[in-house]
């Protein structure tokens, strides 16, 4: 059987840290070229420093806002660029329009006029219905992930300190027992 995976020096060198980096070892929730490592070491510190945590448990829930707070940031980022996409591409769409039109017999200048192109963007302003449920079903399902790791950081900080914690703290509100 034919070896696969690399088989030069410097592909093995960057393969070998391909578990780190993508896999379930991996503790940065960082998207290689698109996202900086260095923002998300900045972001974790100043998340895990403004609950000081005390203890591993303490510590876990404290980076797991971090790593929540972290990946809903890249919500509108992601409703951002994908509006930006279908913006982008009124051009080409006003093109095979234009050519199609023309096959028809309707000149080019009926199928792209300013009116047209207006329409089009404000069509596209948001994203269509599929991306868009895709976005709220994401974002809601992180914040209720972050309210209820916040809630249980304030539980154990309360109790470690003594204080009885707030009723708030403990409703649960996923349905699940």
């Amino acid at each position: 059987m034919a070896r696969r995976g690399p088989n030069t020096e410097r592909g093995k060198a960057a393969a070998s840290v391909n578990a780190v980096k993508h896999g379930l070892r991996s503790n940065a929730p960082v998207i290689p070229e698109v996202e900086s490592f260095e923002d998300w070491d900045r972001h974790r510190a100043a998340i895990v420093a403004s609950w000081e945590p005390e203890g591993g448990f303490e510590t876990f829930l404290a980076e797991r806002v971090a790593s929540l707070s972290w990946r809903l940031n890249r919500v509108p980022r992601y409703e951002t660029e994908t509006t930006a996409h279908h913006i982008d591409t009124i051009p080409d769409d006003l093109g095979d329009a234009a050519a199609y039109g023309e096959k028809l017999g309707i000149p080019r200048e009926e199928t792209a006029s300013m009116d047209r192109i207006g329409e089009l963007i404000s069509q596209r302003l948001l994203p269509s219905r599929d991306p868009m449920e895709r976005i709220i079903r994401y974002e809601g399902h992180l914040h209720r992930q972050l309210i209820q790791t916040i809630r249980e950081l304030e539980a154990t900080q309360a109790r470690r300190k003594g204080d009885r914690p707030s009723a708030l703290t403990r409703f649960d509100v996923s349905g699940s027992s």
